[in-house]
């Protein structure tokens, strides 16, 4: 989808509901870890230490579903979005995949900070290092668009 097919009113539906949801579930992922880590995770640290621990737990169970909703439709959008996509040079492959190797790490940590086991000293570490990783995608991703395509 080139601009000129934007200002002759002819997009196309199907990617720009793709490409919607990429970044509703970027935004959703990522302003999630950051409230759970500036807001959820201060407020947690102020109960006693039971308390504490069964409702961090519980916080992870209940984003849990959101969580994995918005990664797959991240996954999702983003493989559709990418293979719609023609005449990429070389530059574009490489910055695309150091932006797929921060978002490994995002899936692999998330999946971590999710299960009810998981060690609640932890979980405010893996949402700093998600949130950095995050803030480097979008970083990224916004660096694709000005790459020329071939």
């Amino acid at each position: 989808m080139n601009h000129n097919e934007i200002m002759d009113g002819s997009v196309a539906v199907l990617p720009l509901i793709m490409r919607w949801l990429h970044i509703a579930s970027v935004v959703t992922l990522i302003g999630g870890f950051i409230f759970a880590r500036f807001g959820v995770a201060p407020a947690l640290a102020a109960l006693p230490d039971a308390e504490r621990k069964t409702t961090e737990s519980r916080v992870a169970a209940y984003f849990s579903p959101i969580l994995y909703v918005a990664l797959g439709a991240v996954l999702v959008s983003g493989l559709y979005n990418y293979l719609s996509q023609t005449n990429l040079p070389p530059l574009y492959h490489m910055i695309l995949g150091i932006k797929l190797l921060f978002v490994l790490h995002i899936v692999a940590v998330s999946i971590l900070y999710s299960l009810p086991s998981a060690n609640p000293d932890k979980r405010r570490r893996w949402l700093t290092g998600m949130i950095v990783s995050g803030l480097i995608i979008i970083a990224l991703a916004g660096y694709l668009h000005f790459i020329p395509k071939s």
